[in-house]
């Protein structure tokens, strides 16, 4: 077996087991797992084949996953001869196929990715692992299978594993056991050097990045699928989907955009049967454990939907935000103003300087330090103003959220959001999904969550005060969105609406 092989044992490393001295060279960044893999399979590439390939993928990521019980097919042999890893790499893959969290809500075994989000490593290797073998094996299409369009009994492992995994984690918060259903996110100690990442509150099962790595997964698996001809290197193929232009080029087949590849692929129906199925398999297996007290069939059912409705809300249509650690935001100055929740009014602005949509994490986060610089020492704020900063990368940015009064919009800061987008919109739109997470998820995330009324309106900058924000271009899109109103105002005894 591989890990034999390697000289490591499928154990769960206990909580303490973090990098040892001497190994400052290897990051937690998925980049440095890239430069092993392709190590690995540079070895592998005179003699290999689809399968060799998925073997090795699958037995990095199955020493802890219960998905590797999915697949009957047995794991090739051969694989003993690959070179050895030096003793550095040997802890550093130790670590990262073993998910945990440590009392000091430490998460180990996941990775920084270059869009500025974070994933857990073995259900992406899992993922690979599964399309590199249905393509091998010749297997039903895998959107089918997501989708719940095929007349096979064939159930896609990755969705039943996530499946069991969401069901799981309803149980452990309507026991108590857990404060969460889900998440949360967390933030890394360096940016450049990522070594520790710190949870920003007590775990759920599943944490924001092992539902990263799990979407990702199924993605991966996906594409290797049904692709007419994917990279045979697969460590260019993570190279392209992390930070790179895209899969095969299309920039919209990249991480920052998992959430809404996944809603392609996997239909909430199905979903919703997979984890009613994965809670009543768990119940008939263990009918005296307290998690089930006072549960019967009805009521797995009625869980099952509450968890894929939520999950569905907060990780699909819900845009993803990155938090104020992520892009090194400095601290608020005074004391914050709480908001009075739900709010009515969502104000769209343009930042006009910087005048160019950023395109990648790193600028972005250069973006929002700078405005928050501008903010802080020219304007004297106590803050960057926005409540949140649309960034062209196709993240949505924290500015001051959603419970603190910002400085967006002179007079009317405690009534609504001030919504943002990095650039300057007089003669041009920002890109269409960009606009769609506005308009569409942030909506109707903002509403669900109570974050604000579902009878909202929206404004742009230039109808509450003197100025050409959000810019003519932009002005004349959000004049067609849902919520948008008119606003008139006497000037000079004189009625002017725009």
């Amino acid at each position: 077996m591989f890990w034999t092989a390697l000289g490591l044992l499928p154990v769960l490393l206990c909580a303490s087991a973090v990098t040892e001295a001497g190994e400052d060279d290897l990051t937690f960044h998925i980049n440095a797992v890239i430069g092993i893999l392709g190590d690995l399979e540079s070895h592998l590439s005179e003699n290999s084949n689809w399968t060799s390939r998925a073997d090795l993928f699958w037995e990095l990521s199955c020493p802890e996953r219960e998905i590797c019980q999915h697949f009957r097919s047995p794991v090739a042999s051969g694989l003993s001869g690959l070179p050895s890893l030096t003793e550095k790499q040997r802890t550093f893959l130790k670590h990262l196929v073993n998910h945990t969290v440590d009392d000091s809500l430490v998460e180990h075994g996941v990775l920084l990715t270059p869009d500025g989000t974070t994933v857990s490593l073995s259900p992406v290797l899992a993922g690979i692992a599964a399309g590199l073998r249905r393509r091998h094996e010749a297997a039903l299409p895998a959107a089918a299978l997501l989708n719940g369009h095929s007349n096979s009994t064939k159930v896609d492992p990755l969705l039943t594993s996530l499946a069991k995994d969401l069901g799981m984690a309803f149980l452990l918060f309507r026991a108590k056991h857990s404060r969460l259903a889900l998440g949360p996110n967390g933030c890394w100690d360096h940016l450049s050097a990522p070594q520790t990442f710190t949870l920003m509150g007590s775990p759920s099962h599943l944490p924001d990045a092992s539902i990263n790595g799990a979407m990702d997964g199924l993605i991966l698996s996906s594409y290797l699928t049904q692709s007419a001809d994917p990279s045979s290197n697969t460590s260019i193929l993570l190279s392209e989907y992390y930070g790179g232009q895209g899969l095969q080029g299309d920039s919209l087949l990249r991480s920052n955009f998992r959430r809404k590849n996944f809603a392609a692929l996997v239909h909430e129906d199905s979903l919703r049967e997979q984890v009613e199925r994965s809670l009543h398999q768990l119940w008939r297996l263990n009918e005296t454990s307290s998690l089930f007290e006072d549960l019967g069939s009805q009521e797995l059912t009625s869980l099952a939907k509450q968890a894929v409705d939520d999950f569905m809300a907060l990780y699909v249509v819900c845009p993803a935000i990155i938090p104020r650690c992520m892009w090194e935001a400095k601290p608020y100055k005074g004391t914050p103003v709480q908001l009075k929740l739900p709010l009515g009014f969502v104000y769209i602005h343009h930042t006009h300087s910087p005048g160019k949509p950023c395109r990648t994490f790193p600028v972005c986060a250069a973006n929002m330090r700078s405005m928050q610089r501008f903010h802080q020492d020219d304007r004297g704020w106590d803050d960057i103003g926005y409540s949140f900063v649309m960034g062209g990368d196709g993240y949505l940015y924290q500015g001051r959220g959603w419970h603190w009064v910002g400085a967006h919009t002179r007079g009317f800061n405690s009534k609504g959001f001030g919504v943002s987008y990095i650039g300057d919109y007089m003669k041009a739109l920002p890109d269409n999904i960009t606009l769609e997470l506005v308009r569409d998820n942030f909506m109707q995330c903002a509403v669900r969550g109570s974050k604000l009324q579902d009878n909202y309106t929206i404004h742009g900058h230039r109808q509450m005060v003197p100025t050409l924000c959000p810019g003519d271009r932009l002005f004349q899109e959000i004049e067609t969105w849902k919520g948008f109103k008119k606003r008139c105002q006497a000037e000079q005894g004189v009625r002017h609406c725009i």
